[in-house]
């Protein structure tokens, strides 16, 4: 009976221990730290970022090129380097004579905005952002990634606001990645890479770690993420960013991660949907796009053999007149 009770008394400080070795290796003991607004001073050296047309309330706001506007969703989450109005997906949008409305999401660019991280402030901004430029009646929404989660969202709460859809790799929500293999689908168990990614992706997401950490795990997964990895130039580490906090937008993928999904509600999507996937994209699985296909009425996918989670930057002439034909 001793032996016995001895035995549990090491098992329960042998838990103990492991806990308090993660707790700490994890960064977990230290208070969160974060920055904000701090992306030009980062990115914006070598040339200027484009101008919104307005900030108001601290939200930014962009009207780029000429033509009939598009609702192009920001991505939500802090791996960005640029405004969404100056990336390839807007200069595509706007080669094909759109002109490109989006938004800084707030902590980000120019949104000075106290951000919240969750879905209700990216469809509040959305719709902050038509109102102010006098856009009323419906518009193409586009979005990729998780830009494309924030479209999907908007086309669900809000469809007489929404003519048209297009969904760039994109999924249902951050469940449908994992019900698809991910991270499985992005490095094999063995591999180191898989346990980075799970590792750096708690210690960023619990607000622990600087920003040296979020830029290796930005580089880890956006270079699996190209199929042709010359696409892929890694974001330089700086000596004194180990200094520097956690940017503030990470907060999302903190919000969201377990509990945001849409793949219940996509039969509410009335818009026409163009539905665009990379084979071989580890970040949402082909699979997700398949839901998206099944679930919502009146949707379309073409499959893009030779991208990954970038097919707008792998074949972008073939993107650029796949999404011609669709929204023009």
């Amino acid at each position: 009976m001793k032996r016995a009770k001895r035995m549990l008394v090491y098992v329960a400080l042998a838990v103990l221990v492991i806990l308090a070795v993660l707790v700490f290796s994890l960064g977990l003991h230290r208070k969160p730290r974060y920055v904000q607004n701090f992306e030009e001073e980062e990115y914006g050296r070598e040339y200027p970022f484009v101008e919104p047309v307005s900030v108001v309330d601290g939200l930014a706001v962009y009207n780029a090129g000429s033509g009939e506007p598009v609702l192009l969703f920001p991505y939500p989450h802090s791996h960005t380097t640029e405004p969404m109005a100056q990336g390839p997906l807007a200069s595509i949008l706007m080669g094909m004579g759109r002109t490109v409305v989006t938004f800084d999401v707030p902590g980000a660019y120019r949104s000075t905005r106290e951000p919240v991280g969750d879905m209700d402030e990216m469809i509040r901004s959305a719709d902050e952002t038509l109102d102010r430029l006098g856009i009323q009646g419906p518009v193409d929404v586009v979005g990729h990634s998780m830009g494309g989660l924030a479209a999907l969202a908007y086309a669900v709460e809000r469809p007489e606001r929404t003519r048209r859809l297009l969904l760039v790799t994109s999924l249902s929500g951050f469940p449908a990645a994992a019900r698809w293999g991910f991270p499985g689908s992005a490095f094999r168990l063995y591999e180191p890479d898989y346990w980075r990614l799970i590792f750096w992706g708690i210690r960023l997401n619990a607000g622990r770690g600087d920003f040296a950490l979020h830029k290796r795990l930005q580089n880890l997964m956006k270079r699996a993420s190209f199929y042709d990895k010359t696409f892929f130039t890694a974001a330089e580490i700086d000596v004194d960013d180990k200094e520097k906090g956690v940017p503030i937008r990470t907060i999302w993928s903190k919000n969201m991660y377990s509990r945001l999904s849409y793949a219940d509600r996509l039969d509410d999507v009335r818009a026409s949907t163009l539905i665009v996937a990379g084979r071989h994209d580890p970040q949402a699985p082909l699979q997700c796009s398949e839901e998206l296909l099944q679930g919502i009425p009146d949707a379309s996918l073409v499959v893009f053999e030779q991208s990954g989670h970038f097919p707008f930057t792998e074949e972008a002439t073939l993107f650029a007149q796949t999404v011609d034909a669709f929204l023009n």
